[in-house]
């Protein structure tokens, strides 16, 4: 069943930050709701998420919980949307379960697996015994590679954007069972050359962008991208056909230098070529 909620919306640090007293971290301590926001994640289905990250257990106390997912689609392994804990969850939670829950994880990314196998430290050690044991699997996906995941197929394109081992980002065009297509592009950086040439070839209906640096027209290529980018991305996508008059924006990973109401002005502002939305948690789109 799609479900399509962003569990999280915010950046790394998460709105209100813990050690900020900036406005934007003042007014979600005081006004919570849309003014409030978790680390990124987004729940696809009953049984597939992208990312399961930092704040994951308080927000399945919010948006109920994940006992049905199976199938965690990583972007990379950056703490915030890669959060281990989890699989210690799972092993208590999930020994009776039919089947392990699965993690996928673009060629370099692969690399955190091995470090978690080897390093007693890490989980107390017990990566191996649960892969053994059929707690957890690992998958290595491969960039431009189409892949089964229950009833969607996904394919990962290459992110401008390092993770903690090294690997780019995976942003992730998925085929959805109704015909559409979503694509997933979180820590995008500024698109590279070769990923916005390989999205030539496909249209996308529904479009979820990082926005980390907010309204803020400051460029950080290689690591993030803010309103202009984004803008100027979807311009270029729309142009070469990828993104359509039907097509919607969704704007998410967003920074505490930026509030809920800046970012709607902020996005009403800007020629986007298509409906343009600023996500925030516990949206529903599917």
């Amino acid at each position: 069943m799609l479900i399509g909620q962003f569990f999280g919306t915010s950046a790394a640090e998460g709105i209100p930050a813990p050690f900020c007293q900036c406005e934007v971290c003042r007014q979600a301590r005081e006004k919570k709701g849309v003014y409030r926001r978790r680390r990124s994640c987004f729940r696809l289905s009953d049984k597939i998420m992208l990312d399961l990250g930092a704040d994951a257990v308080s927000q399945c106390e919010e948006y109920g919980d994940i006992t049905a997912v199976d199938h965690v689609l990583i972007t990379h392994t950056h703490d915030d949307h890669l959060n281990p804990h989890m699989m210690m969850e799972a092993f208590w939670s999930r020994k009776d379960r039919d089947g392990p829950l699965h993690y996928y994880f673009t060629d370099q990314a692969f690399d955190m697996v091995r470090h978690w196998r080897e390093n007693e430290w890490i989980l107390k050690g017990k990566v191996p015994e649960w892969e053994h044991d059929g707690v957890v699997a690992f998958h290595q996906l491969h960039y431009g590679q189409r892949t089964q995941v229950e009833d969607v197929f996904v394919t990962p394109f290459r992110g401008n954007h390092k993770g903690n081992v090294g690997e780019n980002t995976a942003l992730y065009l998925i085929e959805l069972p109704d015909g559409r297509s979503l694509f997933y592009g979180l820590d995008s950086g500024r698109y590279l050359p070769e990923t916005i040439e390989a999205l030539r070839e496909h249209r996308i209906d529904l479009f979820i962008s990082e926005c980390t640096a907010g309204a803020s027209t400051i460029s950080y290529p290689g690591t993030h991208m803010g309103i202009r980018d984004v803008c100027d991305l979807t311009n270029t996508l729309y142009r070469q056909g990828t993104l359509h008059d039907d097509s919607t924006v969704w704007l998410t990973h967003i920074n505490h230098r930026t509030g809920h109401d800046q970012m709607l002005k902020a996005a009403a502002s800007m020629p986007f070529p298509v409906k343009t939305v600023v996500a925030f948690d516990g949206l529903r789109i599917l």
